[in-house]
């Protein structure tokens, strides 16, 4: 018997950034330049140091974004799909300990990165590890279920689709002072599922 592979059709597309109207995260030629990696960690920005404290606070903003859009989405897991490990365990540890995270406090995320699979599913809980992952460039990743999907782009922007309007996540979002820009139609990625 042959299993069909089944369709889903999703309507609404967002896309979350940290970046308010005058802050240019691409190419920085006006405006208040941002940083927009886990890499800019230690520079100066608005004659502020950028340090692991202030990249940790939006980390866990966009961590609570994407757990917010699935419980809107009546998601309780993801599937990995589109999974790249560019990097190795011992480059990873190397730049956790030179942008100034602990590895004892990155012991769950690491072990974590080393048993993630393509196609495996990880639950609400294992989305917080798989955020962090992919925000910091260890992986890349799609996410994925019957309801919604999660994509992780460059410059700290993160793409979700879903069957449903999800206006109370997008309300929640705003609330958390991250931008949330509905994407007009059509999405210009494949769209997944």
């Amino acid at each position: 018997m042959i299993k069909k592979e089944l369709v889903i059709i999703i309507n609404y597309f967002w896309q979350i950034s940290k970046y308010k109207d005058e802050e240019l995260p691409l190419y920085q030629q006006s405006g208040n330049p941002t940083w927009t990696s886990v890499s800019d960690i230690g520079k100066r920005y608005n004659r502020r140091i950028f340090t692991v404290s202030n990249y940790m606070t939006v980390e866990e903003l966009f961590i609570k974004a994407i757990q917010v859009f699935m419980i809107s989405s009546t998601s309780t897991k993801l599937i990995v799909k589109q999974l790249e490990k560019p990097l190795n365990l011992e480059v990873i540890e190397d730049n956790i300990v030179k942008t100034g995270f602990s590895l004892e406090d990155s012991k769950e995320m690491l072990n974590f990165f080393q048993k993630v699979r393509q196609g495996m599913s990880i639950s609400l809980n294992e989305v917080e590890l798989m955020t962090r992952l992919a925000l910091r460039e260890y992986v890349w990743v799609q996410l994925e279920s019957e309801t919604m999907f999660v994509r992780f782009d460059y410059d700290y922007y993160v793409d979700i689709g879903s069957t449903e309007r999800c206006d109370d996540a997008v309300k929640q979002v705003c609330d958390m002072n991250l931008s949330v820009n509905l994407w007009d139609k059509p999405y210009p990625f494949s769209s997944p599922t």
